[in-house]
């Protein structure tokens, strides 16, 4: 297995500028640098989210084309953390119709329309459809689905198309995940990504550290 992001890079986590942050991109950045971070992707939910939740809209996406770093040497990159639609594999993959070039594929409860026994299929079929433009597929192991999900198959479809998954800190840490499967993906997964899922500057500092420090446990980081 490949740790696709062993050092001071994290790829998941949410601002108050576009999702439900508590804090705003600068803010973020800055404190990234303050914590020796390299790289950030700052992947706030999609469309489908923030209009199902009512998170108000504070600012134009179309912004980020015009943001510039004057604070650190942090290399930010912006994503969206795309939602599963349905069976067919369909996804929600902007924000104010502005889509990304780093695509988070998640699933959350209310916005997966499919039913629930049916999304190891949901997620195979948005592999066939938007592998090309999928980082990695986000806290697969999470309590939202874990119940129905088919790990060995959905990891089966992963690694034939190429597509990571994340160890995702905050849902181990917040012990939302199920262990069974994390295991299964420790196993058998050909590459992940550790990352925060922050959404507070803390959960920056903490969260993928202790899952790092797991990973280290488990023999699986030097």
């Amino acid at each position: 297995m490949i740790i696709v992001n062993p050092g001071p890079e994290d790829y998941h986590m949410h601002s108050s500028t576009f999702s439900d942050g508590f804090s705003s991109i600068d803010e973020m950045v800055r404190y990234a640098g303050e914590i020796g971070l390299k790289k950030i992707a700052i992947t706030d939910h999609s469309q489908i989210t923030l209009d199902l939740e009512s998170i108000a809209k504070k600012t134009f996406r179309d912004i980020i084309n015009y943001w510039e770093n004057v604070h650190n040497d942090v290399q930010v990159s912006f994503g969206v953390e795309g939602d599963l639609l349905n069976e067919e594999g369909n996804i929600c993959d902007h924000i104010q119709d502005i889509p990304t070039d780093f695509l988070i594929l998640s699933a959350h409860t209310q916005k997966y329309a499919g039913r629930p026994d049916r999304i190891t299929s949901a997620y195979i079929q948005a592999l066939k459809k938007h592998h090309s433009r999928i980082k990695f597929i986000g806290h697969p192991n999470a309590h939202y689905f874990s119940e129905y999900v088919d790990m060995d198959e959905l990891i089966r479809a992963a690694n034939d198309y190429g597509v990571p998954l994340e160890f995702n800190c905050s849902v181990f840490i917040r012990n939302q995940m199920d262990l069974r499967q994390l295991e299964i993906m420790l196993t058998k997964a050909n590459q992940i990504y550790v990352n925060s899922d922050a959404h507070t500057l803390s959960q920056m500092k903490l969260f993928r550290p202790r899952g790092l420090l797991y990973l280290k446990q488990q023999g699986l980081l030097g």
